[in-house]
């Protein structure tokens, strides 16, 4: 059985992601820097934007999907150069 590490996912608007973690934390995740890049262009689309889910270790938006270690990698990088 996996390990949980997302309790709930919420897509806010100019693409911030809302994530809950199971320890209650909150992280807010600015993804607009990272919306024009191949991987994650789709997301520009309000529907696939919008559709965000979680399995409690993966944050999908329809057929992208992202590891909660990917998350918290990307929220370093954003505290790290200030964004």
């Amino acid at each position: 059985m996996k390990r949980k590490y997302i309790t709930a996912v919420k897509p806010l608007e100019n693409y911030v992601l809302q994530i809950d973690f199971v320890s209650s934390s909150r992280l807010l995740l600015d993804m607009s820097e990272r919306i024009n890049s191949l991987r994650f262009r789709p997301l520009k689309n309000l529907d696939v934007w919008n559709s965000a889910t979680t399995n409690g270790v993966f944050v999908r938006f329809g057929d992208i999907e992202v590891a909660h270690d990917e998350i918290l990698a990307m929220a370093e990088e954003a505290s790290e150069t200030g964004g």
